[in-house]
């Protein structure tokens, strides 16, 4: 099987290390505008690596890029997911990425009967939240009778020296700091403020006893729509400051309420520039020297997945928790959280490849992956899932 990779940022780098262990993927083709970092991810893969300078918005040239491969993994910046499913189209290939932040992800299903004619399959929000958490709902969903509600938690253990580091796309991150998240509430679809709704979560050790907040997310598109049939009434999605400390995170969302991730151009002596082209390179020119500064050490990090589905089973209240935790893969190099970002689109793009998910059409994770082999190929990975059932007998 042939895999293209578009994007070799953080996320990307890591998603190479997953295709490249074992020989079933025969050729891993590393696409990205920069064409230095598409020369750095690919090289993991070895000889069976190969990189590409690619402007996704140049559809033409994007879909002549792709033909020759099986499917296509999107870890590009989510506002060029319509793109990038485009070209797909035209070069007919399947295509996954690793979600859109509702908006976008609400946009992208409405190409479902453009896919289901070319007969080819995309799966929307194949990372770890969305991603993981989905399958997860998948998998609780088909235990209960009834769902009324499924809430999901992103735990992760920050780094104890605060590092304003980005532990994936910065530019997503100041989206999910700036705009209102979504939640799903009473049957309809709510804006609530950024950060808001803070709740204390227990994950696994050593996370253990932390903080959560509301945040902009694509679980929160999709799943209200797949389990309609079985009276979803709530979800939300929460997670630990993205994968900062707290301390570190409130340091950027001060910087973003004075302006520094707006896109409005300002003019400055000198010309006009955007806030934020400034503070994500500024960002960058900072972790890239703390990087050169550092010694190499073994990865740190881990990241823990919960999602809660309450409803009924034989006629009795229920409440299903499926906890997926993850710590670093030494032998890739990665922490954690890297890992169950990574891995799932690595896996479900294989079962792309050969047949094992023949779906044509635009699906989310939790309807279209089958959930034990999933958490069984995790498990393979380093990573365990396990199930806590909570039967309600007086009520």
């Amino acid at each position: 099987m042939r895999i293209a990779l578009l994007g070799a940022g953080i996320i990307g780098q890591a998603i190479v290390k997953d295709l490249a262990d074992g020989e079933d993927v025969e050729e891993i083709l590393v696409g990205d505008v920069n064409a230095a970092a598409a020369q750095q991810a690919a090289a993991a893969a070895g000889e069976r690596g190969r990189a590409l300078a690619i402007d996704v918005t140049d559809r033409k040239t994007t879909a002549k890029a792709l033909r020759d491969v099986d499917v296509v993994i999107n870890a590009v910046q989510y506002r060029f997911n319509l793109d990038v499913m485009h070209a797909c189209l035209d070069a007919g290939v399947h295509y996954l990425d690793l979600g859109g932040l509702f908006h976008m992800t609400r946009k992208q299903l409405e190409l479902d009967d453009a896919f289901r004619r070319a007969g080819l399959t995309a799966v929307l929000g194949m990372g770890s939240c969305p991603g993981v958490a989905n399958v997860q709902t998948g998998y609780l969903a088909s235990r209960l009778d009834t769902v009324t509600s499924v809430h999901i938690y992103n735990g992760s253990h920050p780094l104890a020296d605060d590092p304003l580091n980005a532990p994936y796309s910065i530019e997503t991150i100041l989206d999910e700091i700036t705009r209102p998240a979504m939640v799903f509430r009473d049957g309809r679809f709510v804006e609530r403020p950024p950060l808001s709704e803070e709740e204390y979560v227990l994950f696994p050790e050593p996370i253990g006893y932390a903080k959560t907040h509301l945040s902009l997310h694509s679980e929160v598109a999709t799943i209200p729509l797949s389990l309609k049939d079985k009276g979803i009434r709530e979800v939300t999605f929460k997670i630990t400051f993205f994968g900062y400390s707290e301390r570190a995170l409130r340091q950027l969302q001060f910087l973003a309420e004075l302006g520094l991730a707006d896109r409005e151009p300002v003019e400055v002596p000198g010309g006009r520039v955007r806030p934020r082209d400034v503070l994500v390179s500024v960002l960058r020119r900072q972790a890239a020297a703390r990087s050169a500064s550092q010694p190499a050490s073994p990865p740190t990090g881990v990241k823990a997945i919960m999602t809660v589905a309450e409803g009924t089973r034989e006629g009795r209240p229920a409440r299903l928790t499926l906890t997926t935790f993850a710590g670093p893969h030494s032998r890739w190099g990665i922490s954690g959280g890297k890992l169950l970002v990574a891995s799932p689109p690595a896996i479900v793009a294989r079962w792309l490849a050969d047949g094992t998910i023949d779906d044509p059409g635009v699906h989310p994770p939790e309807t279209v992956v089958p959930p034990r082999p999933f958490f069984a190929a995790l498990a393979q990975r380093g990573a365990w899932t396990r199930e806590a059932v909570e039967l309600f007998l007086n009520e």
